[in-house]
């Protein structure tokens, strides 16, 4: 089954914008880029042509030679003989793109050229370098470009049948800051708390949707983490093979493992020393290696909770998340997952919270950090919401806003802020203090505009 997605409206807008580039779609593995990307070509042209470059690597000495389009086109179409192959009509798909750094300089003259529509993808697109010693020009400018994330709440209810109808209806109850009546109020609650155990990845959520099993759906997720974890260090040279050393590879994993070590401390901060074996530089690598897979995203510290965030980042001091938290759920085990289910997110010292909220954040592409001082003073996430920071704290229903009281009432000192709390709480608002509880927090947009016009990705 085929799962409405976000990126199907942002395709649909593109094809539609008549001096639109060839497309990028940039993801972490297994969001659901080919499965969207393949039913757009289905529904929008009279043909597509799919070549994955992991798969059929053979396909790359498409490119070895000449890149003028009618030449690159004719081996295509010689490939595809089953395929016929026409201007205007048949949408040409790059699937691990990375893998073939000539099929992407391609998309500079297939931009030109006009007459062909063309949709990459890539899953490791953000690791710096992937082919090493490659020195194929990156097509600055000729790419119009999609950051596709694995599921986010709004589309797990899209996935349970819940309409555009529905989603606005929360809307005016979140917009009015109106209390939702408690029979919805409890469904949405048990629908968030199966997202929370399930996560975001599409096989994971349609296995799910089809047969309301928890512990199947669970798997999945276990599956695609050994998957992920597999390709740890997969970098490749001009020949195809992989560089990264078993040393690399097994910080790497090191780094991985110990997020949720340091997500169920009181101070959550992730301690790179802790990382096995490794010069300073090493394990920062690791971590950044992760960050560039999408698997994982740092929520850095600032110096003061005031606009505009970025420039008061602590870059030393970060809280490392998955980026989905089907897999945070599961890296804390079946017996958290039992518990999430039956309605208790407070689990390993509030860490499910924490990275439930941020999840969502994340997801609608909001800007995330977090407050801490040695003082004991701390704030769970500082967002810019509306124009203003915003401190988040993601507390069950008797959570202690202390920290975020005395931010509040000292302006001189931290700037004006206002106080979000999302949790085991009904929608309410009282002077500037904000309650919501989880399962609206996607309702939270940050940045609409997903386009990136000039991102030099490698």
């Amino acid at each position: 089954m085929y799962l409405k997605r976000k990126i199907d409206k942002w395709l649909k807008k593109w094809k539609d914008n008549k001096n639109h580039l060839p497309a990028l779609i940039v993801g972490v593995r297994q969001c659901g880029k080919t499965k969207s990307i393949k039913e757009f070509g289905k529904n929008n042209y009279k043909s597509y042509a799919y070549i994955n470059f992991w798969n059929n690597n053979d396909c790359i000495s498409f490119f070895e030679n000449s890149l003028e389009v009618d030449d690159v086109i004719n081996n295509i179409a010689l490939y595809f003989s089953n395929i016929e192959i026409k201007p205007f009509e048949t949408l040409l798909i790059f699937d691990e793109i990375q893998e073939c750094p000539r099929a992407r300089l391609f998309l500079k003259n297939i931009a030109m050229d006009k007459r062909y529509d063309v949709i990459a993808s890539g899953s490791y697109l953000g690791i710096n370098g992937y082919v090493i010693n490659d020195s194929t020009p990156i097509p600055t400018g000729y790419e119009d470009i999609f950051r596709m994330k694995t599921m986010d709440f709004e589309e797990f209810l899209w996935a349970n049948n819940y309409k555009e109808e529905h989603i606005k209806q929360l809307e005016n109850y979140f917009s009015k800051k109106e209390k939702v009546p408690t029979p919805i109020h409890e469904k949405m609650k048990k629908l968030f708390n199966q997202y929370v155990c399930i996560g975001g990845f599409p096989n994971a959520v349609s296995t799910f949707v089809e047969t309301h099993n928890l512990s199947t759906s669970c798997k999945i997720v276990k599956d695609i983490m050994i998957d992920l974890k597999n390709d740890f260090g997969r970098r490749i040279n001009k020949d195809g093979d992989l560089t990264f050393k078993t040393s690399e590879v097994a910080r790497i994993q090191s780094a991985f493992d110990l997020i949720p070590t340091f997500l169920v401390k009181e101070n959550k901060r992730f301690i790179t020393s802790k990382i096995l074996n490794g010069s300073s530089l090493s394990k920062y690598n690791a971590i950044e290696y992760l960050k560039q897979t999408g698997i994982v995203y740092p929520v850095y510290n600032l110096e003061i909770p005031s606009l505009p965030l970025l420039v008061h980042k602590k870059s030393a001091q970060f809280k490392l998340f998955p980026t989905d938290i089907g897999i945070f759920s599961s890296m804390m085990g079946n017996e958290t997952i039992r518990a999430i289910n039956n309605g208790d997110l407070g689990q390993g010292k509030g860490a499910i919270y924490e990275a439930a909220v941020f999840d969502s954040l994340y997801k609608e592409a909001i800007d995330v950090f977090y407050y801490a001082k040695d003082t004991g003073l701390e704030i769970d996430f500082v967002i810019c919401y509306s124009g203003k920071a915003y401190l988040v704290e993601a507390k069950s229903k008797n959570g202690n806003t202390k920290s975020a009281k005395t931010i509040m009432n000292n302006p001189n000192h931290y700037g004006k802020t206002y106080l979000l709390k999302i949790g085991d709480y009904n929608v309410g608002m009282e002077n500037d203090i904000i309650t919501i509880p989880h399962y609206m927090t996607f309702l939270l947009k940050g940045n609409d505009d997903l386009i990136v016009d000039d991102l030099s990705l490698k």
